[in-house]
């Protein structure tokens, strides 16, 4: 009898114990507000519209507002995150007839880091050459309460 007690307490002892289901990552999918804006290795004023905020919508959709300008601009894009680093593809509307923005990206808590080439080759990291023709922008993400 006691033997009974014993190997069925051993047994719930060992039993895996049920873990919460991991938190989703939600990834680049969101809202973002642009917080510093470097061009070819030189730091860019802030619109005097205000804010740049980035909409990034789970079907690829690229939504881009400045300040108060009233008509968002719209583009598109595309994530592969399993390249280290993360890449990114960018076709905003004025670029569709020249073509894809290729760029690489990082999130870091609520912070993400985007660096695209305006032409040319996908930036290898995120210290571009100054002079180069590319973006490296830090991003906030926008908080729901």
């Amino acid at each position: 009898m006691y033997s009974t007690f014993f190997v069925g307490l051993a047994v719930s002892l060992t039993a895996p114990v049920p873990k919460e289901p991991p938190k989703k990552d939600p990834g680049i999918v969101g809202e973002w507000v642009a917080q510093k804006m470097v061009a070819g290795g030189m730091e860019l004023p802030p619109p005097q519209s205000g804010a740049f905020t980035f909409l990034f919508a789970p079907d690829g959709k690229l939504i881009v507002k400045e300040g108060t300008k009233e008509k968002p601009d719209e583009g598109s894009y595309t994530v592969d995150a399993k390249k280290t680093p993360a890449e990114i593809d960018l076709v905003p509307p004025a670029q569709e007839k020249l073509g894809t923005m290729p760029g690489i990206f990082k999130i870091e808590g609520d912070t993400l880091t985007l660096c695209y080439t305006l032409m040319g080759e996908r930036p290898k990291s995120f210290e571009p050459p100054a002079g180069a023709m590319t973006m490296l922008m830090t991003l906030k993400r926008v908080k729901k309460d």
